[in-house]
């Protein structure tokens, strides 16, 4: 049922409502413990029981579906419990407590289509739901919003309305040569990570799922980096990386970080000062890129590479006030 995860469900969702004119939407909007899954974590459900997305881990998919399927039947929306306290007494979290789910099959395609649509442009957007009266309606990030989604897509308005927070799909751009790029591109696609590839390797060896651009000095001046993007440099030869990392270091990315040892890294350090560059530029700079694992083969140099982007996205979520700022 939940094999081909996706953190977006709304192409799916769109889907299935032109093709059968019904879909559910289902955000997790309440939780008593803790879990797998985080605040505003969402569920798509078609009309004979096939679902996108997950909110449980796995536990009470099966129970949601059926809920959403009884919902739009019925034509109205529905807020359901599993868990403590809840009806389904034979449904239990293995991580306790309990978490409340809202079924919306009344959200227009409109709604959907303009949020996909937002995304797509790679542009934050908020879906505001009303849960008494059953309508939503879209606003754009306000100030305050990075504090109040620092760690949670959701954030409740009163005690009837939600906010939930779509955010631009991260975008990791690997510029460089060699056997590292493949797995590491591969990894972060696993990961759901839009992957730009600038390399003057065979396009073979890259595999699928990446975007991959001819290594040029005009690719890396137009690549396109927000501050929901990571820049990775997997360059052995450091004069071929200074112009990716200068262009990194004048972008809002989220993360920069650069193959090679400490030594090299030094050395790197004080190639750029030469180019003028100050030292509150080069802290932005990982290097060695990744988490110290030991790493030994390429699979597993891109493992810990991989592992220090996920870190800093999910340590410091990106401003999605300046995202709406210079995107709306």
């Amino acid at each position: 049922m939940t094999e081909n995860f996706t953190e977006n469900v709304l192409p799916d969702l769109l889907a299935w409502r032109h093709a059968e004119g019904a879909g559910a939407l289902v955000t997790l909007v309440r939780k008593s413990a803790s879990g797998p899954r985080p605040l505003g974590s969402q569920l798509a459900v078609a009309t004979d029981g096939q679902v996108a997305g997950l909110i449980s881990g796995g536990c009470v998919e099966a129970g949601i579906a059926a809920e959403a399927r009884a919902a739009m039947a019925k034509g109205r929306n529905r807020m359901v419990r599993f868990g403590e306290g809840s009806r389904y007494v034979d449904l239990r979290l293995p991580c306790g407590g309990a978490v409340d789910v809202y079924v919306d099959v009344t959200v227009t395609n409109k709604a959907l289509a303009q949020v996909a649509g937002a995304m797509d442009a790679r542009c934050p957007v908020v879906l505001v739901t009303d849960t008494e009266g059953g309508g939503s309606h879209l606003e754009e990030p306000g100030r305050g919003d990075d504090a109040i989604f620092a760690t949670t897509e959701l954030a409740w308005w009163d005690t009837t309305t939600f906010r939930r927070l779509y955010r631009p799909t991260p975008r990791l751009v690997l510029a460089g040569r060699g056997p590292i790029v493949a797995p590491c591109a591969h990894m972060a696609t696993l990961n759901g990570y839009e992957v730009v590839v600038l390399t003057d390797d065979p396009p073979s060896s890259i595999g699928r799922g990446a975007e991959m651009l001819r290594l040029t000095r005009a690719t890396v001046a137009s690549v396109e980096i927000d501050p929901s993007t990571a820049v990775v440099s997997l360059f052995h030869d450091h004069e071929a990386e200074r112009p990716m990392l200068h262009r990194a270091l004048a972008s809002p990315a989220f993360f920069i970080g650069a193959l090679g040892s400490r030594t090299a890294h030094t050395a790197r350090l004080a190639d750029l000062r030469e180019d003028g560059l100050d030292e509150a530029a080069l802290a932005r700079i990982e290097g060695p890129a990744g988490v110290p694992i030991h790493a030994a083969t390429p699979a597993e140099i891109a493992t810990s590479i991989l592992a220090g982007v996920i870190r800093a996205y999910r340590a410091r979520r990106p401003s999605v006030e300046a995202h709406a700022e210079s995107m709306w």
